[in-house]
């Protein structure tokens, strides 16, 4: 079993979604995304942008605004 343990937590509001963005420790260009307390998957920082971890079930436009939300923060 590979279990990734969580760091520093961001909370983020779309609408009626409530998103919470976790750093992966030991890897710092990891998160775990959870929308409505539901795993959806990871994303990774390469560079200068964000991508989606392979299996990972966020929503194209949601994936967006994470993106664009991370960048600030």
């Amino acid at each position: 079993m590979n279990v990734k343990a969580a760091t520093k937590q961001l909370e983020l509001k779309i609408g009626s979604e409530v998103i919470a963005i976790s750093g992966i420790k030991g890897d710092d260009s990891l998160y775990r995304i959870m929308i409505n307390q539901s795993f959806k998957g990871y994303i990774q920082k390469r560079g200068a942008e964000f991508y989606r971890v392979d299996g990972s079930n966020i929503h194209d436009l949601i994936f967006a605004r994470i993106s664009s939300f991370m960048l600030t923060h």
